[in-house]
């Protein structure tokens, strides 16, 4: 078990040669899906009373697999020795024993439910190095959860054991727990041992996670959040987003800052993981590393690593101006991945004597085969009153639009007083991103092949998807801090009858509806505070149908969050994939 900062560490288990890693990145990225021969993923955390778990026993990459109730290892792409015989009432799933609940839910392959989540705690700027990182999880069903916040200890062939570091923690029906980790940050580039953080549960559960939760409300200037994905929803094959590095004054002052730095971090579910990291072509440099490592090699612009369950591999930018959005990512086994920068303004100098700030940015990435062809760009608001525009226009926001093949047209629908700059239609190759600064309201982005959609919030920056509008929601329960000024932007079709969504029980009033475009509507609906004695809040939204994006502000921290909608694909030979 680990609770020190996460530094660059030596493997001991086999290298694979850099001509079978290189072969390995061709093989893989010849598949838009990785390989994984799952469905990744409309946003729905019920589970179907049909499902039944996947336990076939067919071919493996890595890992440990299911072959039925045993949990085997993957021996040369075939089941070898039995690991665990699942006690009686569990089953397998995922390469481990678990409950019932759990294995019909990631028998799906879909949803923000889930049972197992993998993240980590991402480097901070030195003011808030000591603050928290809160992992809110969320139980949305009617059984009481039993959840555990656990991290590795990697052994000496470099395999890891995972362990609670808090709980197990009951978490009663309807209800939401707040676990906190601090002193476990991944500094640095490179691979990190054991660096990854988990969370395990025995009913399907909802998980955000919050760096620099603000506990101590005079003391976090930067902070950020996401949306954990379930394991069931990771896939092998990724492109990233990140805002360009710039050492703009206000960034230039804040110690630890790396000059604004993007960066890419990934998290290893499975042993014997080999990933290979496609930089963009105009990348000159990356963070060098304190020592050369044997797990990482470097062919042109392309990083090679092999990881194990728990391992982290981190890239920085060193450059002012690099940007790694469009950043593609392959593995041989499912991964989670996350990206954006340890702070930024965006590259705009203005304001910044206010309280007008850079602040992180951090957002898991859905894979590639996830991605939507139609999103509303849902405005989150600044705070009333304490906000001085980076944008020069109050209402604004910035939006990053990354495309995942070539002849990729996109187009903005933009209702009568909301204004988008650049306003027309773009062309966007794979890899390649537009940029969009929009103020006055909520507007719509579709294209002919699937993009990724980003937001950034005015006055506090921050960088949190789209709604799409692939599998809208009729049900979500979510959970919020204390000492942050929350409200959620609610999104649904306009033709819906009124009064039909429900914020804990009251109906959202249509008044507060206002058009996004070509038939939907967004309100922004603000959040009742959440006392600083009760740790966490829950709310829950309900009826109709719904996307929903949530921002959390206080003077001089924020983050957003977005509830998954987006409908699609980790593998789209696989012949149950939803096509949006």
């Amino acid at each position: 078990m680990r609770g020190d900062v996460a530094q660059p560490a030596r493997r001991s288990h086999t290298q694979l040669s850099l001509r079978a890693l290189v072969a390995l990145a061709l093989a893989v990225a010849a598949c838009s899906g990785g390989g994984t021969q799952t469905p990744a993923a409309d946003a729905d955390a019920g589970v179907d009373a049909d499902a039944s778990p996947d336990v076939s026993a067919g071919p493996c990459s890595t890992g440990l697999v299911c072959d039925g109730d045993l949990v085997r290892a993957c021996v040369d792409g075939g089941l070898g020795d039995v690991v665990q015989a699942c006690p009686l009432g569990d089953t397998c799933s995922l390469g481990r024993c678990t409950s019932s609940a759990c294995a019909m839910a990631e028998a799906k392959h879909t949803g923000f439910g889930g049972c197992l989540f993998y993240s980590f705690q991402p480097e901070n700027v030195t003011s808030d190095s000591s603050a928290a990182t809160s992992f809110l999880v969320t139980n949305p069903s009617s059984a009481t959860a039993t959840v555990s916040l656990e991290v590795p200890a990697v052994g000496g062939d470099g395999t890891a054991s995972w362990a609670a570091q808090m709980g197990p923690t009951p978490v009663d029906p309807g209800q939401s727990a707040r676990f906190t980790l601090t002193n476990h940050a991944v500094i640095s580039g490179g691979s990190f041992l054991g660096a990854a953080i988990r969370i395990s549960s025995d009913v399907p559960v909802a998980a955000v996670e919050v760096v620099g939760d603000d506990s101590d409300q005079t003391a976090t200037t930067s902070s950020a959040g996401t949306t954990l994905l379930p394991a069931q929803t990771l896939g092998s094959h990724y492109r990233a987003m990140t805002y360009p590095q710039a050492d703009t004054p206000a960034v230039a002052a804040i110690d630890g800052s790396r000059g604004g730095a993007a960066r890419v971090a990934i998290v290893s579910t499975q042993d014997g993981t080999d990933v290979s990291i496609s930089l963009p072509a105009d990348i000159s440099s990356i963070l060098e590393t304190p020592q050369p490592l044997p797990t990482e090699l470097m062919v042109g612009s392309t990083l090679y690593a092999s990881l194990n369950d728990g391992d982290v591999f981190q890239v920085y930018t060193t450059d002012d101006g690099a940007d790694l959005s469009g950043t593609e990512i392959s593995a041989s086994a499912p991964i989670a991945v996350f990206s954006g920068n340890i702070t930024t303004s965006y590259g705009i100098v203005s304001g910044m004597d206010d309280v007008s700030s850079p602040d992180m940015a951090h957002e898991q990435m859905p894979p590639v085969g996830a991605w939507s062809t139609h999103w509303v760009a849902a405005e989150l608001p600044a705070q009333v009153n304490v906000c001085t525009s980076l944008f020069g226009a109050p209402g604004s926001s910035i939006w990053r639009v990354l495309a995942s093949e070539d002849g990729t047209n996109v187009m903005l629908d933009a209702p009568q007083g909301v204004t988008v700059s650049p306003p027309s239609t773009q062309m966007l190759n794979k890899g390649q991103v537009a940029q969009l600064i929009s103020s006055g309201g909520s507007f719509q982005i579709q294209a002919n092949k699937p993009v990724l959609v980003t937001q950034g919030l005015d006055c506090e920056p921050s960088l949190s998807l789209a709604v799409s509008l692939d599998h809208l929601l009729d049900d979500y329960a979510f959970a919020v801090l204390p000492n942050f000024d929350q409200l959620v932007s609610v999104v649904r079709p306009a033709e819906q009858p009124e009064d039909t969504i429900m914020l804990d029980g009251t109906a959202i009033s249509s008044s507060l509806f206002g058009p996004a475009g070509n038939g939907y509507e967004v309100a922004q609906v603000p959040i009742p505070p959440c006392g600083a004695s009760m740790q966490v809040c829950t709310h829950r939204l309900s009826g109709g149908h719904f996307g929903m994006t949530l921002r959390g502000m206080d003077v001089l921290s924020s983050y957003a969050l977005t509830a998954p909608t987006f409908a699609g694909c980790v593998d789209v030979s696989d012949p149950t994939c939803i096509v949006p």
